[in-house]
């Protein structure tokens, strides 16, 4: 019985030596490998730019500690704020090969947008600087400025042509054409005509209303294409951030299709906000409408989207912490029973 044992012993004893070679060899072979180097250097990178921080840190205390004083924060943050209003109407009042005067000299206005999300993102992240309100609406807003660059580049580029050619922009502007100006009609709205012209992809809208305007072009510049393709390029980028949160099922399926309809839904009361500015206010307040209202409707959308839609598909997550938060109230209770009952024992 004992030999048996100690056979046995010297077995597992090999196997342990065996497995142990095993593992040398193979983080031998990890620490050769490319991955590893990277990942080593990287963390070598790291481990000194923490520690300059920490110096510079200690050094920038005092102008630290000034600049972190919430009231300078909010009023240098709205300023910031107010740049990028001001320089969004010159863009959208003198056009994207335009020149414009910013206050005492002449910048083109091609740069404007982008200067202005370089303020934008100034902005966002001085107000939310160790800010308890702030700090939770930061991650909504910064998405809101990587949505204006993708916009921006999706409209103002040759990608714009290449959207409007595809065959689900023709689709898209047919439906809204038909759809929009029926709506219209049904509240009582004096639609005349909708004609659809399939060679030149556009619907013209007939009305017999109180303002001069007597018809609109609905066009591919009016389907949802540009706000659908920005939603689902953003909503990616979402997926790949909240990914360890989301239970991939049919919730994020669903999740998806909600957001893609509830953008195009948005795209619907858009124009038919416009329409009905055309109808009753004419030619040249629809026009100004229709520069401001898209990329107003789609800055609202994407961050109701992303706090309170996205979040279903983390259903269970969030079950987990009311399920908790409900034992620990009740271990709470059950203590202050039991003090409750030591008081009136004494």
């Amino acid at each position: 019985m004992v030999t048996v044992l100690a056979d046995e012993g010297l077995k597992e004893t090999q196997r342990d030596t065996n497995s142990s070679d095993i593992k040398t060899e193979s983080s031998d072979e990890e620490k050769s490998s490319f991955v590893y180097r990277v990942k080593t250097r990287s963390n070598q990178i790291k481990k000194k730019f923490k520690i300059k921080q920490e110096v510079w840190g200690e050094e920038l205390s005092p102008i630290t500690k000034i600049l972190k004083n919430r009231i300078l924060r909010y009023v240098i943050s709205l300023f910031f704020f107010a740049l990028v209003v001001y320089f969004y109407i010159l863009y959208e009042t003198y056009g994207v090969s335009g020149t414009a005067k910013v206050f005492f000299f002449y910048m083109k206005t091609s740069i404007l947008v982008p200067i202005g999300l370089v303020f934008a993102f100034i902005a966002i992240m001085y107000a939310s600087w160790d800010d308890t309100f702030f700090k939770k609406y930061r991650k909504p807003a910064l998405y809101v400025i990587l949505l204006t660059t993708i916009f921006y580049i999706f409209i103002f580029t040759v990608v714009a042509d290449f959207l409007f050619e595809l065959r689900v922009a023709k689709w898209l502007t047919e439906m809204t054409g038909l759809i929009v100006p029926t709506v219209l009609r049904f509240f009582g709205m004096n639609i005349t005509e909708i004609t659809w012209f399939d060679s030149s992809v556009y619907t013209r809208v007939s009305f017999d209303g109180p303002s001069d305007a007597s018809a609109v072009l609905i066009d591919p510049r009016c389907s949802g294409i540009h706000s659908l393709t920005v939603f689902i390029a953003i909503f990616l980028i979402m997926l790949f951030e909240a990914r360890n949160r989301l239970k991939w099922n049919y919730k994020v399926a669903l999740v998806t299709l909600a957001g893609i309809i509830g953008t195009y839904i948005m795209n619907l009361i858009r124009i038919a906000i416009v329409l009905t500015v055309f109808y009753y206010g004419g030619n040249d307040i629809g026009q100004s409408v229709h520069n401001y209202l898209g990329y107003i409707f789609l800055v609202i959308w994407l961050p109701l989207f992303w706090m309170f839609i996205l979040p279903l598909a983390d259903k269970d997550r969030r079950k987990k912490k009311r399920d908790k938060k409900k034992s620990s109230v009740k271990t709470e209770n059950v203590k202050n029973l039991e003090m409750e009952n030591k008081n009136q024992e004494h």
